[in-house]
């Protein structure tokens, strides 16, 4: 597939940018997936991540960051 510009839909990059500014040494982001029109994953630290959400979604809209709680010993079996 070609590669192809897009100068009009700059989301993601914008995204990213905005979240390295805002969360400087608390925590690390990236783009994730290709198939959902740009997404990116930001590993947040507990403490910040109200702060995080909340600068985010004043540029990209409320119910735009979903936050995503990953357990403490990660996968595991809950249901017999």
């Amino acid at each position: 597939m070609p590669w192809r510009s897009d100068p009009q839909n700059q989301a993601v990059s914008i995204a990213l940018a905005m979240s390295e500014h805002i969360l400087q040494n608390h925590g690390v982001c990236r783009v994730h997936g290709g198939g959902f029109a740009g997404t990116i994953q930001a590993f947040v630290e507990n403490d910040f991540v109200q702060t995080y959400k909340e600068q985010i979604e004043n540029v990209f809209g409320e119910g735009s960051c979903h936050v995503l709680k990953v357990r403490k010993y990660g996968g595991c079996k809950v249901i017999d």
